[in-house]
């Protein structure tokens, strides 16, 4: 397909996307700076993700983890992606109220398996802190989401919320909860939290944090300064503009390798195949590539889509999901070479993969398909919760304190209409 055609595309995929996760683990010295030895009680930080709420329950007195809660996001039966979900809220305010209050309660439910689970009592927790991209935050504080249905697609004049749980329906009597405002846009607290577990904000390398969810979230930078961006990536490829597109639940093909031919693969949740979520299709079509079912252009050398999982409803993957997922993997690829470029870094020190679907990426698949920059394994950390891990750094009033001093540092960079954006584009569509 020509270049000037994916470029028409460009506008059509950021006014839909833009509105529309081996454990890493912090380092002894971050933990001690991060929950202080005169800290008492206990305090749960939380990652409200567009798919899953992640939880950590944490003795603040030493920083250790007494426990960990993975849930779906309930706000999903208003719709996979963010996009929907946001149209919906801003035009129907009883949805906007049921989206605040489903997020509410899965918070609820989550303090009450973790405190069950440890043998506390939910008025032992002092503290929670509470990170998420935009579209998140909004929902939590039941704000007006209009906003970011339209550009520039920032919450104008967004603050922290700092004050009692109870506050928001919080079932936490006598908490402080701590829900940072979003950065940029799209780039919501979850990617502060991310640079704050990577250490970007002190480290004499160039590091790059990619949290890869619904949408892609995106930090480069060192202790001088710190670049973000965020762009389309899992609504792309794992709903509606696939044929077979599931998100990573039950049924979902997430890792697949061809034998003999044929597919063999692994499901999330262990049965029946049901659809394949973005780190199965990376596996599929790096495994047609290597077979030489695909060239490098990305085109299908078959008449017919290729079976992954057979039976009375195969599972397909055709010339349509091949070119589906050229377009987010260019367009997250190139939103790094534009940090990059700004910055003027020429070496990374190493990156962090994070995000539900970013955890289940194989990263030589990854590498041949050209999705990152070309870095070996020992300067790749993969993390499913490393926004999680980020937000429990933020529980000790010091390091709130400190908040603001790496916020100071970070500078967004909008993508649509950015030449250089565009450019890369059309350079690293090729797998």
């Amino acid at each position: 397909m020509c270049a000037a055609r994916f470029l028409r595309w460009l506008p059509h995929l950021f006014s839909r996307y833009f509105m529309s996760d081996e454990n890493f683990n912090a380092t002894s010295d971050r933990k001690a700076g991060g929950a202080g030895a005169a800290a008492s009680g206990y305090g749960v930080a939380i990652d409200v993700g567009t798919s899953s709420i992640w939880s950590r329950l944490t003795r603040l007195a030493d920083a250790s983890e007494l426990g960990t809660r993975v849930t779906a996001n309930p706000q999903q039966e208003y719709g996979a992606d963010i996009a929907s979900r946001l149209g919906l809220a801003a035009e129907q305010p009883a949805v906007r109220a049921r989206l605040h209050t489903r997020l509410v309660e899965a918070i609820n439910d989550s303090l009450a398996g973790l405190c069950g689970e440890a043998g506390i009592g939910l008025e032992e927790i002092s503290d929670i802190v509470a990170v998420g991209n935009s579209a998140m935050y909004a929902f939590l504080l039941d704000l007006d989401p209009a906003p970011l249905c339209g550009t520039p697609y920032n919450l104008k004049g967004a603050r922290d919320y700092d004050g009692p749980a109870a506050g928001l329906g919080v079932a936490a009597p006598g908490a402080r909860l701590l829900v940072p405002r979003p950065i940029f846009g799209f780039v919501g607290s979850d990617a502060l939290a991310d640079i704050l577990i990577l250490g970007m904000a002190g480290s004499e390398e160039t590091e790059l944090t990619v949290d890869v969810g619904t949408n892609c979230e995106i930090a480069l930078g060192n202790r001088s300064k710190i670049l973000v961006a965020s762009t389309p990536a899992g609504p792309a490829y794992e709903d509606a503009h696939m044929s077979f597109g599931l998100s990573a639940t039950d049924g979902a093909i997430f890792k697949a390798r061809l034998e003999g031919g044929n597919f063999v693969y692994q499901v999330v949740g262990g049965g029946e195949a049901k659809g394949i979520c973005g780190s199965g299709l990376i596996d599929i079509i790096a495994e047609m590539r290597r077979a030489g079912w695909v060239d490098g252009s990305g085109r299908l050398l078959r008449e017919e889509p290729v079976v992954v999982a057979a039976g009375e409803s195969p599972i397909t993957v055709g010339q349509r999901d091949i070119r589906s997922f050229q377009l987010v993997k260019a367009s997250v690829h190139a939103a790094i070479s534009v940090l990059e470029k700004k910055l003027g870094a020429e070496d990374l020190g190493r990156m962090l993969i994070t995000g539900t679907f970013g955890s289940y990426i194989n990263l030589d698949n990854a590498r041949l398909l050209k999705m990152f920059p070309d870095l070996t394994d020992d300067r790749i950390e993969v993390a499913a919760d490393a926004a999680c891990q980020g937000a429990a750094l933020m529980l000790a009033p010091r390091d709130r304190e400190e908040i603001e001093a790496v916020r100071s540092r970070i500078r967004h960079v909008p993508l649509p209409l950015n030449k250089v954006f565009q450019d890369e584009f059309i350079r690293l569509m090729a797998i």
